[in-house]
């Protein structure tokens, strides 16, 4: 524990790496950097409150970059680990925690790989964190899915499934749970952090530290988000400033954390809650699966993060694909300019549904999933898909990014 408050917050304030004092002065009145300021200490209390898990492998990991050795860390998400909100690379909230692990061991190789790809669920994740973080065998792993998920059984299902897969991968990397927040202070933290606490992992909430500061006046969300959900500088440095400090306040009590050796090797993990139907998830594109039958479509890297795409471009465009699987879904590409079309899918000959290129709203990413089928008795089988264009769709443009297959 942190002998004084005036400790702590020259820790944030360290842990900022400079940047959130010199936010906050050139954009707001000089009171509010005073609010803030005092702001911090409670916030940080706030963003830790809960059980604080088994530490042993975020312990080990501190202790040998403090022994100078190569650490990889990973950083898996949405849109706001990938850096949205933040004007530059070196402002979001991974390029901050990696300058904090730089800094604070000049002597050690620090590796990051920030896995982030905006406006994706854990349903997304547990599908492409082999391929994308563990094969560079993460020694720490961050994962925030909190404003991307929702609080269904679904959503549940992929994020246990994710932390198993995380946790049973080669490396034994540490695992902290991170839960950030839209405006209104929504976000599936909740069902996350119940979980969290079943694996006995850490946890920290940016949404606990910072919604109550916006219900009481401290400051507004304009502050410190560029619109709903993704923050702005001061987001991002404050989001960093409390795993910076975090980190700080563990690193300084190192010598007083019981590591155990056997939480150093494989977890010992407890039953599963959920299914564990997404073990073997993993994404299939043009480079590794071939098409039983294909008409009107090319190969592009027409998604600026998964390439290998394909690409429907002529009226009639068919697709169609035999695979082995339990479960199948589908990885594929939207717009906000209506230009897209709209493609019905059919596994083993029967309708499942129809896809929209199109978002109605005004927003949108440019990526979407969605599950297609789940074997009932959870066996593997050969099973055919088919995706046509919609006889009512006006266009005829369409992108499959993926095939999601477990």
């Amino acid at each position: 524990m942190f002998t004084s408050e005036i400790k702590l917050r020259k820790k944030i304030c360290r842990g900022l790496v400079g940047l959130a004092i010199t936010i906050i002065c050139a954009a707001i009145p000089q009171n509010y950097v005073k609010a803030a300021d005092a702001a911090l200490f409670p916030m940080y209390q706030r963003a830790i409150d809960f059980p604080q898990g088994d530490l042993s492998r975020l312990a080990q990991v501190l202790r040998r970059a403090q022994y100078g050795e190569e650490i990889t860390i990973g950083f898996l998400g949405g849109s706001i680990t990938e850096g949205k909100g933040a004007a530059n690379v070196q402002d979001c909230y991974v390029s901050q925690v990696y300058k904090w692990w730089h800094d604070t061991f000049p002597q050690a190789q620090i590796n990051v790989i920030n896995a982030g790809v905006g406006g994706t669920s854990s349903y997304l994740g547990v599908h492409r964190v082999d391929s994308e973080l563990l094969v560079h065998k993460p020694d720490l792993v961050f994962m925030e899915f909190a404003v991307n998920d929702t609080y269904t059984e679904f959503c549940m299902n992929s994020y246990e499934n994710l932390i198993r897969k995380i946790l049973m991968s080669d490396s034994n990397p540490a695992l902290v749970l991170l839960f950030a927040t839209n405006a209104v202070g929504g976000s599936s933290q909740d069902v996350q952090a119940a979980l969290g606490q079943y694996y006995n992992l850490p946890m920290l909430s940016y949404g606990k530290a910072v919604t109550p500061e916006v219900e009481a006046g401290s400051f507004v969300w304009s502050d410190i988000a560029e619109d709903i959900v993704h923050p702005n500088n001061m987001g991002h440095s404050i989001f960093a400033g409390l795993i910076i400090t975090y980190l700080e306040d563990l690193y300084g009590k190192l010598d007083t954390i019981e590591i155990k050796a056997e939480r150093l090797q494989r977890y010992e993990l407890p039953p599963p809650a959920t299914p564990q139907v997404y073990q073997n998830a993993h994404i299939e594109n043009a480079e590794t699966i071939t098409p039983l039958q294909m008409l009107g479509y090319d190969v592009y890297d027409f998604n600026y993060h998964f390439g290998n795409n394909w690409y429907a471009m002529e009226d009639g465009s068919y697709i169609s694909f035999l695979v082995v699987a339990r479960n199948i879904g589908i990885l594929y590409q939207r717009t906000v300019e209506g230009s897209f079309g709209q493609y019905d899918v059919y596994i083993d000959d029967t309708y499942v549904t129809t896809l929209d290129g199109n978002y109605v709203e005004f927003y949108g990413t440019e990526t979407d999933t969605e599950e297609l089928f789940k074997s009932e008795n959870g066996e593997l089988g050969l099973h055919m898909i088919k995706i046509v264009k919609n006889p009512a769709s006006i266009n005829t443009d369409f992108v499959i990014i993926g095939l999601l297959i477990s």
